[in-house]
């Protein structure tokens, strides 16, 4: 399957890649839709098969896989997801062209089963062996297990990677698997990278929509609950 990458408007001085996928918690995409929410599109990556999908974004289209630039940081957002059948293209595609463009490190979110946790860490990282040589920082996390496994397009594009001997940071916070998505495992993330390379990011807006599903989802539960107990009540008049 041939993928394309359309660049529009050439971008200078770029040093990190980042990327990420839904996954648990959908931590992935919300770590890297966050950070180029102020950043600017400047190309997008295309292939047959893609989902056919686009929307409106405050006042322009919001692409299927946008390319976007923050000056030394530089990354795509897969806004729609990526086809089932088209992942190991895709992944394969972008390894090569993360390589080919001579960054200095990619950045890969993804979530952690929360339910693996066992201390008070709030993430673990994997990095790919040119990434150990290369000295890029690490903040002294602690690496995943053994025995625990990345999956999806995260895996094939961490190998792809390490296959290509490039230096690649997977970062993966604790990520809640009862809710659809968790925002405060993706501010984790986010912060984690904004300390790590020198790049400032305010993820107050992470916390914020944190803590508003938390409320909304206290108020499901609390109509749940009372509508138990009117059922309940009910019975004792049959």
């Amino acid at each position: 399957m041939k993928v394309e990458f359309r660049v529009f408007k050439p971008v200078e001085e770029y040093e990190v890649f980042i990327t990420g996928f839904a996954g648990i918690g959908i931590v992935g995409h919300l770590a890297t839709k966050y950070i180029a929410k102020n950043c600017e599109v400047v190309g997008v990556v295309r292939y047959r098969g893609e989902p056919p999908i686009v929307s409106i974004e405050g006042e322009r289209l919001l692409l299927q896989n946008e390319i976007f630039s923050c000056g030394r940081v530089v990354g795509v957002v897969n806004n729609y997801g990526i086809h089932e059948a088209a992942v190991y293209d895709y992944t394969k595609a972008l390894a090569s062209w993360i390589v080919a463009n001579e960054f200095r490190a990619a950045v890969l979110f993804g979530g952690l089963d929360g339910r693996l946790r066992r201390d008070e860490d709030l993430l673990r990282i994997v990095y790919t062996s040119a990434y150990k040589r290369s000295g890029l920082p690490t903040g002294n996390a602690k690496v995943l297990e053994q025995g625990l496994q990345i999956v999806g397009p995260l895996a094939h594009l961490t190998s792809f990677l390490e296959e290509l001997d490039f230096p690649a940071l997977v970062i993966l916070p604790y990520a809640d698997v009862s809710r659809p998505a968790d925002p405060y495992a993706a501010s984790v993330a986010v912060e984690f990278f904004s300390r790590l390379f020198n790049f400032p990011i305010d993820v107050s807006g992470l916390r914020q929509l944190a803590e508003e599903l938390e409320r909304e989802i206290a108020e499901v539960r609390r109509r749940l609950e009372e509508q138990a107990k009117r059922e309940e009540v009910s019975k004792l008049y049959i």
